[in-house]
């Protein structure tokens, strides 16, 4: 269970600072809102989550991202350049980290390539993430975690150049939270 909740964290960051092409229908967009589902699937299960995932990119062009898990269980990660909050109400917990490098998924979201098959490709960290299209503006990605757990994120929904506010990226740790960092 730890090794998955693990990997579950790992696969967040992991596709935040990962690769997706939408240059190929959109080159310029600077936010964008979707509706998720995602399936990890292992060599001994398969477990589901769905919600709603924000990312804005600053005028100094970094970016801010929020994950809102909804089911299972509600979490929310909300990612700044290279600093990651996750909440996750049930546990009345909040984690606080740094990752290893700067998380730039804009960028990587334009140097997918597209391949014979019509999918696109993008390789990031020695993970090949693989891109395909259901209309203009839906796309799935799916790419294998470092713990060779099968990783499909579907986005529905897909809205971009919408405004969001910065304030939709703000997290204000509630009273009475263990803290982790």
């Amino acid at each position: 269970m730890v090794q998955t909740l693990r990997f579950c964290f790992c696969a967040f960051v992991v596709l935040i600072g990962a690769g997706v092409s939408l240059c190929a229908l959109e080159v310029d967009f600077n936010s964008m809102r979707a509706t998720f589902i995602q399936k990890t699937t292992s060599q001994d299960n398969t477990l589901l989550y769905s919600g709603v995932f924000y990312i804005k990119q600053n005028s100094d062009r970094t970016h801010k991202a929020k994950w809102i898990y909804e089911k299972p269980t509600k979490k929310e990660i909300y990612i700044d350049g290279n600093q990651v909050l996750v909440y996750e109400p049930f546990l009345e917990q909040v984690s606080i980290s740094k990752t290893g490098q700067k998380i730039d998924f804009l960028r990587i979201l334009h140097e997918a390539r597209l391949q014979k098959d019509g999918t696109y490709l993008a390789a990031f960290n020695d993970t090949n993430y693989v891109l395909t299209y259901h209309n203009k503006k839906d796309f799935t990605i799916t790419f294998q975690d470092e713990f060779d757990n099968t990783i499909e994120i579907v986005f529905n929904n897909v809205q971009t150049n919408i405004p969001i506010k910065d304030e939709e990226f703000s997290f204000v740790i509630p009273p009475n939270v263990d803290i982790i960092q």
